[in-house]
């Protein structure tokens, strides 16, 4: 039976997942490169970048697996065995020294060990390769039949006027392609699934949550997604993720390209919106909608979501930029140890003409600020000062000392500012925090003296992430303050971040009490404010005679396009006293004051809202109501004449009929006559065949029994 060392394919693919460890390096550290000169440029551009290096390790090993199973490395590597080179060093000058006698000895065993070593490992590694994608390969069907299950589950489809919206989208964003939009239980932020028939996921809490042109942005979002075939580029990536799972490389190029692909399609949705900070409004209320997702659906809320919307908004994060260093050094530091790995390994010499430092140790850099005394605004910046891997897990005791633990020759920068910030915090009753803590409450630039000064409005007991949360989303003591005086005393968090967010501010409440509506509630003004209710709409209601409504029925007259000037057009046209409902009914059936005026002049007088809506229901048109009277039907009521419609019978109808030799029928025979296929062809036909005049019923019976067919 053949061991596993012996199987040639086996042993090459261990060699190539070996060989891949600096070469996947080798690609990352040139896209890091690349990024860094390209930071100033198109996301569009290092979107780009990230894509190729992940083409590149998708390459690589391809290229090694082909080179090492032709045998030409292969036998190299599986068969070692003395330096040649080591033997050439004996006959030189000066060989035959100690020194270079150690260095023989110490150089050659070390050498060929380690190669035995990989050699006999190679094929396991392989192994448990294919292990690890084997299980990766579940997990993607896993989030497949999942995608599937959320496309096949959706509801329905969304209301007329989002359907109208979503096609103008797909035109201005240039989707050629059939997008369906679908309303979903299943998702919690908008998604879009599938690449052949791609379908837009809305939640309903979406529809709930965000005002329609925050929607709109999201959507558009999405759109860029299907129009850049981000859907077959997402697949592809996740192929290299399953194939190079093991290479933290590999990770960070997808890693890269999902942020750089997000920012792509924010881009896109900037411009389709042309509201920058309404659109990263819209990001933040996902935040509170996002969950789990599968991993085939690409959503609103992919990639980093603060950094989009500091990025959006114009702030400088510098996350990407410090994140990149650190992983660009820990490259470096592969490169260099694969490359030492790859000379003890595959040299066929060791050269010992070249010294060789022993325990050479790396100078440490000086301690030259502070990092912390860099950090401010709410920008979310990523802090890593040095000694933090030492105390990553621990936690900061009541007497805010970040010292403890901490070994004596820790550089002192951490004396700095840094101290005396968590020592004001600790006195605010914010002690025993974990290092995370207070690097978040850092990043978003929550102060002391912001927590104190929330302390004075009555806010004691906050949480970090409600701290962190009030100050990512512009919440001041003083806005506290204003809101207080204009009524809003004290609301909950959310409820001042939701204010804030949605642009309400002490000027609209105080514009709103002076209008009658004082005491409104947070999630009222809420409403209000998200909906695009104004103080100047709210005055023309009024004026319009609508003084008492209530705030949400004014929201709703606003949400049906129902303004002062088409409730003055109605009152033009003799309906005075209509209630707000029977106005909005009269706006949502599409009945403009034309049309009241052409029904009203066709003889029936001033006709009841409710009949009128109904008759424009049916199709009724005036000139066919009085093309009627004219036929001799001037007493038909107008709910008679409504059914004359819905049977079809028309005033041609009515004149050929009468031509063939029946008149004076009412208007129920003409509806009856009709029913039943009785035309004015038909009574020509039965005169043909020498039935001369038939009575109705006879008629009807004739035609219902087919003689003449």
């Amino acid at each position: 039976m053949r061991s596993i060392q012996t199987i040639p394919v086996v042993a090459a693919l261990g060699w190539t997942l070996i060989h891949f460890l600096w070469q996947g390096a080798i690609a990352a550290l040139l896209l890091a490169i690349f990024k860094a000169a390209l930071k100033n440029h198109t996301a569009n551009l290092r979107y780009l970048a990230s894509c190729a290096a992940m083409l590149v390790m998708l390459a690589f090993p391809l290229v090694t697996f082909v080179s090492v199973s032709s045998g030409s490395a292969g036998t190299q590597f599986a068969t070692p065995g003395p330096a040649p080179g080591i033997a050439s060093l004996k006959s030189k000058p000066g060989a035959g020294s100690p020194l270079a006698g150690e260095l023989i000895q110490a150089t050659a065993p070390a050498s060929k060990n380690l190669r035995e070593v990989f050699s006999e490992f190679a094929p396991w590694l392989a192994s448990l390769w294919l292990a690890g994608v084997v299980v990766l390969s579940l997990r993607m069907l896993g989030g497949w039949f999942y995608a599937r299950r959320l496309n096949r589950h959706a509801t329905g489809l969304l209301r007329d006027e989002w359907q109208q919206r979503f096609a103008e989208l797909c035109r201005k964003i240039r989707v050629l392609r059939p997008v369906r939009i679908l309303e979903s239980a299943l998702v919690q932020v908008p998604t879009v699934i599938g690449w052949m028939r791609p379908v837009v996921l809305i939640p309903a809490s979406a529809l709930a949550g965000l005002t329609p042109r925050q929607l709109e942005a999201v959507i558009a979002h999405e759109l860029a997604h299907i129009r850049r075939y981000d859907y077959l580029v997402n697949l592809l990536q996740t192929a290299v993720e399953i194939l190079l799972f093991y290479h933290p490389a590999v990770w960070w190029v997808s890693r890269e390209i999902r942020q750089e692909r997000e920012h792509c399609c924010d881009d896109v949705a900037v411009e389709v919106c042309g509201d920058a900070l309404a659109y990263a409004r819209a990001l933040a209320e996902i935040e509170a909608l996002r969950s789990i997702r599968p991993q085939l659906a690409m959503a609103a809320d992919g990639g980093s979501l603060l950094a989009r919307i500091e990025r959006i908004i114009g702030s400088s994060p510098q996350r990407s930029e410090q994140t990149a260093s650190w992983i660009a050094g820990a490259i470096v530091v592969a490169i260099v140890f694969g490359f030492a790995a790859a000379a003890q390994l595959f040299s066929p010499s060791t050269r010992a003409n070249e010294p060789i430092a022993i325990n050479e140790t790396p100078r440490l850099p000086e301690a030259g600020g502070n990092p912390a005394a860099n950090l401010s605004g709410v920008a979310a910046r990523e802090i890593k000062p040095s000694g933090r891997e030492a105390v990553k897990n621990e936690t900061i005791g009541q007497d805010g000392d970040p010292a403890a633990g901490t070994p004596a020759s820790e550089p002192q920068q951490s004396q700095g500012s840094g101290s005396s910030f968590i020592e004001e915090m600790a006195a605010l009753g914010y002690g025993g925090l974990s290092v995370d803590d207070f690097i978040a409450l850092k990043n978003y630039g929550v102060t002391p003296q912001f927590v104190r000064e929330l302390k004075a409005q009555g806010y004691d007991k906050l949480s970090v992430g409600q701290l962190t949360r009030l100050k990512a989303t512009g919440v001041s003591p003083q806005l506290i303050k204003e809101l207080a005086a204009a009524g809003i005393k004290q609301p909950q968090v959310e409820s001042l971040v939701r204010l804030q967010e949605h642009g309400v501010s002490p000027a609209l409440i105080k514009e709103l009490g002076e209008l009658g509506y004082k005491d409104l509630s947070a999630d009222q003004l809420t409403r209000v404010a998200g909906h695009g209710v104004t103080p100047q709409f709210v005055r023309d209601l009024q004026s319009a005679g609508y003084k008492d409504l209530a705030i949400d029925d004014v929201v709703r007259v606003h949400d049906h396009g129902v303004g002062a000037e088409l409730i003055k057009a109605i009152r033009g046209q003799g309906y005075d006293g209509l209630t707000i409902d029977q106005v909005i009914r009269v706006s949502d059936h599409g009945i403009g004051p034309e049309f009241m005026r052409e029904m009203n002049s066709a003889g029936f007088g001033r006709i009841p809202i409710d009949q009128l809506v109904r008759a424009h229901d049916h199709g009724v048109e005036p000139e066919t109501l009085r093309k009627i009277r004219a036929a001799g039907y001037s007493n038909a009521a107008l709910d008679q004449l409504i059914g004359m419609r819905d049977h079809g019978v028309t005033p041609d109808y009515i004149e050929s009929v009468r031509k063939a030799g029946y008149d004076n029928l009412s208007l129920d025979q003409l509806i009856r006559m009709k029913d039943h296929g009785v035309d004015a062809e038909f009574i020509r036909r039965a005169k043909s065949q020498g039935f001369q005049n038939l009575s109705l019923d006879q008629l009807i019976r004739l035609r219902d029994a087919g003689v003449l067919d």
